[in-house]
C-alpha cells in the first residue's frame, strides 16, 4: 500500500507540466536606469565571456532593464556556468522561459512585445544608481502610455513638473500608443523629474532614451530595445522565478533597492553585494515572513502507543539591509516552530544574526550563521559547523544557527576560510510523544560532555575551496566538540532490580576531523565525493560517501529533466558504527518539470547491505500560485526483524550493531506542508 501510493505520488510530478518549445535565461540583474545595465553587462560579458542579454520589461507599472543569459541545457555546463557567475559576483539567479520561435535569439537588436511573452514576476526588485553612468542628452520621461488619445490629453492637463510635457504617437508591435513625454532632461536630471511625477501619482514613469551612448564593450551585448508600455495579460506560458541553483521559496517583493540577482555567491543563507559603485550605499532593509503549516501523519501508533497525527505552525522571519555601497550587510533571521504533540518540538532559534562585510579580496562575517559543505545526496560527512536540529528533521538538512567569526580569503589558488565558533549547541532529540524516534527517551538536560567547558568550549575549522576546470575540489578542517554524540545507556530497575526502562544521555566528545568532498562534471555526469577522517570517538576511523548524478534533459518528450543518483556509503568501523551508512547503497530519481509552478519530486532508496534493511525517502515541491508553495515528504522503513514491542525485545534491537533502522519501522510518516510567502 505504501509503495503503491509513493509510486502514484511521483507518477503526477512526473507528468506535471505543459509541453512546449523555449528557451531558459537566468536573470543576472534588475535595473532602473539602462546605461548602468548596460555597463554591468559589459562587464559580465567580459569577465565570463558570455553573451549578454539586455531587456526592457514592465513590472507593476515600472520598468526595468534586466541582464539576461541563456541557461545550457546540458546540467554540468549549467553548474560550470553558475561557478563562473558566482566568481563574477552574481549568486542566485533566477530563471525566466521565453518561447523558443522568438526572433532575439538571431539578432543583434531585437523588439520583443509583451503581446509575445508575459510575466508573473511583478514582485523582484529593481537596483537603483545613486547616479547617472552616462550624461544623455534628450532624453524623455515617461509619465504613461495609453491606446486612447483623450487619456494621454488628460494626463497632459493633470501634470504640472516645470518640463515640457508632450504626447508621441509610437507603434509597437503594429499598434499605436500615446506616449506623454516630459522633457527633454538631462541624465542628472532623471531621478528629480521622476520623484517629482510620483508626488503628483505618476509611479511607473520611466526614462526613454533618444541617444544611446555605448558602453564599454557594448557590442558584446544583446540589446532588447521598445518592450510593450502596457502591463501584459498572462497568456500562460512558462515564466518561474526560482533560483537556478537550489530551490527554495518565491522571490519576495521588494520594495526598496535590494536585488538579489547581483550579489555573491560564497556566503551561505543569503548572498552579498557586489562591489558595483553604481549600486546605492544603502537600502532601508527589508523583511520578509513565511508561515507554515505542516501535518504528519504515521501508520501506526509505534512501538510507544504514540499518536498518529502531529499538526503544527511554524513561522520564520528574514530581515536584511545593506549599507555602505553593498559592502556591508547585516541579517537577522528568527525561527519558532509550534507542535501540537510534542514539547521538544515546539521551540524557537535564531538561524541567522549576522554583519557580513565586504572588501577586495577578503570578507568578515561575524555573528550567528549557518554554513553548508558538501556535495553528495545520501549523507553529507563534511558538514559539520551547524549543530543539526533533529526535532525538525531527521534527514540532517534543518540546522541550528551556530556563533561564529568566519574569515574568508580570496587568492588567485583557492578561497580559503578560517572559522572560530565560540559556545557549543546540543542537538535537539524528539521528547517522550515526539515522532519519529527511538522507543526510549534522550535525557537532553544531563549531557555528558568530553571538555570541561562543556557548551562554552571555542572550536575552530578551516576549508580550502578551488575550481580546477571541471574538477571542484574542499578540503577542511575542524578541531571542537563532535556535533555528532554517542549514546550512554542508563538501565532503570523496578524495586525488584529487574529492568525495566531505559534512557539515552548523549555524550558530546572532542574530536579532529579532516574532510575533503570534490565534484567532477562530465557532460551531463557529476561525480562526487565526502571522505572524512576522524579521532576522538575510539580509535580513529574513516568514512567515505561516493556517486554520481546523470541527467537525462527533457525525458519523455517534455521539458523536465530527470537525474539518477547512485551512491555507495562507507564506513570502516564496520557494525560498530553507531550512524545510518556503513556499508550502504542508495539510488535516487530526481525529476524537476521545469514548468512555472516549480514542480519538483525526488524518490531515493538506501539500502543496507549486511542486515538487508531499507530507508526509502519522498521530497516534493510545487508552488501554489506567487504566495504558496507545497511540499510533500514521505519516509517508509522496512527489511528489518519484525519487534514484538515487549521491553526485552526492543532492548536487544537496539543492542543489536547489525539493525540500523530496524526501530523504526513503526514509524513511517507522510508529511504534507502549506507555506505562505508574505
Amino acid at each position: 500500500m505504501q509503495r503503491r501510493f509513493l509510486a502514484t505520488v511521483f507518477l503526477v510530478l512526473l507528468c506535471a507540466g505543459p509541453v512546449r518549445a523555449e528557451h531558459a535565461f537566468w536573470v543576472l540583474g534588475s535595473f532602473v536606469e539602462q546605461e548602468g545595465a548596460r555597463s554591468e553587462g559589459a562587464r559580465l560579458a567580459g569577465d565570463t565571456d558570455f553573451e549578454i542579454l539586455l531587456f526592457e520589461a514592465q513590472v507593476k507599472e515600472r520598468f526595468q532593464y534586466r541582464l539576461l543569459t541563456a541557461v545550457p541545457e546540458d546540467e554540468a555546463a549549467r553548474r560550470r556556468q553558475l561557478q563562473r557567475l558566482g566568481q563574477a559576483g552574481i549568486s542566485e539567479p533566477w530563471t525566466l522561459r521565453l518561447p523558443g520561435d522568438l526572433p532575439f535569439m538571431e539578432t543583434i537588436f531585437a523588439e520583443i512585445s509583451f503581446d509575445d511573452i508575459a510575466f508573473i514576476d511583478d514582485d523582484i526588485d529593481v537596483e537603483r544608481a545613486d547616479e547617472p553612468v552616462f550624461d544623455l542628452a534628450e532624453n524623455y520621461v515617461v509619465a504613461g502610455s495609453f491606446k486612447e488619445m483623450d487619456r494621454a490629453q488628460a494626463l497632459v492637463d493633470q501634470l504640472n513638473v516645470g518640463y515640457p510635457v508632450t504626447i508621441q504617437p509610437s507603434e509597437i508591435s503594429g499598434e499605436t500608443y500615446h506616449r506623454v513625454l516630459v522633457g527633454p532632461v538631462s541624465a542628472l536630471e532623471e531621478n528629480s523629474v521622476t520623484t517629482l511625477l510620483s508626488t503628483q501619482g505618476v509611479d511607473g514613469a520611466w526614462v526613454l532614451r533618444s541617444v544611446i551612448a555605448a558602453a564599454p564593450s557594448v557590442e558584446e551585448i544583446r540589446v532588447v530595445q521598445e518592450s510593450q508600455d502596457l502591463t501584459p495579460e498572462l497568456r500562460g506560458l512558462s515564466v518561474s522565478t526560482t533560483p537556478a541553483s537550489r530551490v527554495s521559496e518565491p522571490v519576495p517583493q521588494y520594495e526598496g533597492d535590494y536585488n538579489p540577482a547581483t550579489l555573491k555567491k560564497k556566503s551561505t543563507l543569503f548572498p552579498i553585494p557586489g562591489k558595483d559603485k553604481r549600486a546605492s550605499s544603502s537600502n532601508p532593509g527589508r523583511w520578509r515572513t513565511d508561515i507554515a503549516s505542516e501535518f504528519r501523519v504515521f501508520n501506526d501508533p509505534g512501538l510507544n502507543d504514540l499518536e498518529e497525527f502531529h499538526p503544527s505552525v511554524s513561522v520564520q522571519t528574514e530581515y536584511y539591509k545593506t549599507w555602505n555601497g553593498g559592502n556591508d550587510i547585516v541579517a537577522f533571521v528568527p525561527f519558532y516552530r509550534w507542535d501540537q504533540q510534542d514539547e521538544e518540538r515546539t521551540h524557537f532559534d535564531i538561524r541567522e544574526l549576522t554583519w557580513v562585510h565586504v572588501a577586495d579580496d577578503w570578507e568578515l562575517r561575524t555573528g550567528i550563521r549557518k554554513v553548508f559543505w558538501g556535495v553528495t545526496e545520501s549523507q553529507h560527512l563534511v558538514d559539520i559547523i551547524n549543530q543539526t536540529d533533529y526535532v525538525e528533521n531527521q534527514d540532517g538538512e534543518e540546522k541550528l544557527g551556530q556563533p561564529m567569526i568566519n574569515l574568508s580569503l580570496t587568492r588567485d589558488w583557492g578561497v580559503i576560510d578560517f572559522f572560530v565558533l565560540p559556545g557549543f549547541r546540543e542537538r535537539t532529540f524528539p521528547g517522550e510523544d515526539g515522532r519519529p524516534r527511538l522507543p526510549f527517551p534522550v535525557d537532553v538536560d544531563n549531557p555528558i560532555y568530553e571538555s570541561s567547558a562543556e557548551r562554552y568550549r571555542t572550536d575552530a575549522a578551516v576549508r580550502w575551496t578551488n575550481y580546477f576546470g571541471d574538477l571542484e575540489v574542499g578540503l577542511s578542517h575542524f578541531s571542537g566538540t563532535s556535533r555528532e554524540p554517542r549514546f550512554q545507556v542508563d538501565l532503570r530497575v523496578d524495586e525488584f532490580g529487574i529492568p525495566n526502562d531505559v534512557v539515552l544521555i548523549p555524550v558530546y566528545d572532542v574530536i579532529d576531523q579532516t574532510g575533503l568532498d570534490a565534484q567532477y562534471f562530465i557532460g551531463d555526469w557529476a561525480w562526487k565525493l565526502e571522505a572524512i577522517s576522524r579521532s576522538g570517538q575510539g580509535d580513529r576511523f574513516s568514512a567515505v560517501t561516493f556517486g554520481f548524478e546523470k541527467t537525462f534533459v527533457g525525458v519523455f518528450g517534455s521539458r523536465g529533466d530527470l537525474g539518477v543518483v547512485a551512491e555507495y556509503l562507507f564506513d570502516d568501523r564496520g557494525e560498530d558504527a553507531p550512524v545510518i551508512g556503513e556499508d550502504d547503497v542508495a539510488l535516487g530519481f530526481r525529476y524537476t518539470v521545469n514548468n512555472p509552478a516549480d514542480t519538483t519530486a525526488l524518490l531515493v532508496w538506501l539500502y543496507d547491505v549486511d542486515s538487508d534493511e531499507y530507508l526509502m525517502t519522498l521530497e516534493a515541491s510545487s508552488r501554489l500560485g506567487e504566495k504558496w508553495k507545497m511540499i510533500l515528504e514521505a519516509s517508509f522503513f522496512n527489511g528489518g526483524d519484525t519487534l514484538m514491542g515487549d521491553f526485552p525485545s526492543v532492548l536487544n534491537a537496539f543492542a543489536d550493531p547489525e539493525s540500523e533502522l530496524g526501530l523504526f519501522q513503526e514509524e513511517d510518516f507522510i508529511k504534507l506542508e502549506f507555506i505562505r510567502y508574505f
